[in-house]
């Protein structure tokens, strides 16, 4: 998921976006669901579907700049103070390009966390997070949880009221959303108050100099990255900014993996290859944002630059390609233990 993220976030060309969205979905064909997770996907489909063609309409309506013009919109001339909106307008093929682009790096990522939403049990990513990442593991499982019971809420709101001859349709749209979300709250409420119950808010601070380095990190982060960007001249002290910020961080998950300590009953198994498989994903993420920022032109377009055809390279695609592993993970993986069936005596199986 974080490769997908960073790939979609950081390449701005069709071709690796493309590549990138057909491997999410072939992991997610190929990735074991239950039937609420297979709810849950289609659901992200459906909305991921739905913000892409917001996207599209958004970005033809508000209009845009480019030499190869397709048709104009009529709409109202704006104030320059509003810093350069514009609403109707002449649409250019370089604003569509440019919009679909967006679009499929937004379908991409909603795609992804779907896919992980339904294939990973949040209860087990919990079990499996570090001790010094304890309570981000802790926000990000109850993330997880969210979109599957609000799914559950909605599915049972929808029975109850097909049951009592309620009609469906855009207008009966409140009557389900509202009564989910406030159960959702609700819920979320008492989770809270269990949590608190049960002392998990509870941990010790850590040193000091640890928090004040993982603290310092975002800034010298920003600094460095605004000085890698903008100025030439300054890449060279950028670059030192910058491990210095992830050398704070680090040495603030080895001062919080020190002090926090937790308890499990059981350990979750995680192969080798697995681990292995997970930080070349991770690894290849970085190498993405690293090329980005050293200007690698394959995995960067830019339509307005007179419409080019977008580059295509094949060292360039095994990033984007790297994202399927999932999927051979899978293939290979053996095949999950069935119950036996049961015959009635008298009866053969065919």
């Amino acid at each position: 998921m974080t490769l997908v993220m960073v790939v979609a976030l950081t390449a701005t060309n069709p071709y690796y976006l493309g590549i990138v969205l057909l491997s999410v979905l072939l992991v997610a064909a190929m990735a074991p669901k239950t039937a609420r997770g297979v709810t849950s996907f289609r659901a992200l489909l459906i909305f991921g579907a739905i913000m892409f063609v917001i996207s599209f309409t958004i970005g033809v309506i508000n209009g845009n700049y480019g030499d190869h013009r397709l048709f104009t919109i009529p709409g109202a001339d704006l104030p320059s103070w509003l810093g350069g909106l514009r609403l109707g307008g002449p649409v250019s093929a370089e604003g569509v390009v440019a919009t679909l682009t967006r679009g499929m790096a937004i379908l991409s990522v909603l795609l992804a966390f779907g896919v992980f939403n339904s294939a990973v049990s949040p209860h087990r990513v919990l079990r499996s997070t570090p001790a010094a990442l304890f309570q981000a593991g802790l926000v990000v499982t109850i993330g997880l949880t969210l979109l599957p019971s609000s799914i559950e809420d909605v599915r049972r709101i929808r029975e109850m009221r097909a049951l009592r001859g309620g009609r469906g349709g855009l207008r009966d749209l409140p009557a389900l959303v509202v009564p989910a979300v406030v159960g959702g709250l609700e819920r979320s409420m008492r989770l809270a108050e269990a949590m608190e119950a049960r002392g998990y808010g509870a941990a010790p601070a850590g040193p000091r100099l640890p928090r004040l380095g993982a603290m310092a990190a975002a800034p010298l982060l920003l600094l460095a990255a605004s000085g890698w960007f903008y100025y030439e001249s300054l890449r060279l002290p950028s670059a030192m900014l910058a491990a210095a910020g992830l050398a704070g961080f680090g040495w603030w998950i080895v001062s919080a993996a020190r002090t926090h300590h937790t308890t499990t009953l059981t350990s979750e198994p995680f192969p080798m290859h697995d681990r292995l498989l997970a930080w070349a994903s991770l690894v290849l993420a970085l190498a993405t944002v690293g090329a980005t920022a050293w200007g690698w032109d394959g995995l960067k377009y830019n339509p307005f630059a007179d419409l080019p055809w977008p580059r295509f390279e094949l060292a360039a695609s095994l990033i984007p390609l790297a994202a399927a592993w999932p999927a051979l993970r899978f293939a290979f993986s053996p095949a999950p233990a069935t119950a036996p069936v049961l015959l009635a005596p008298g009866l053969s199986e065919q």
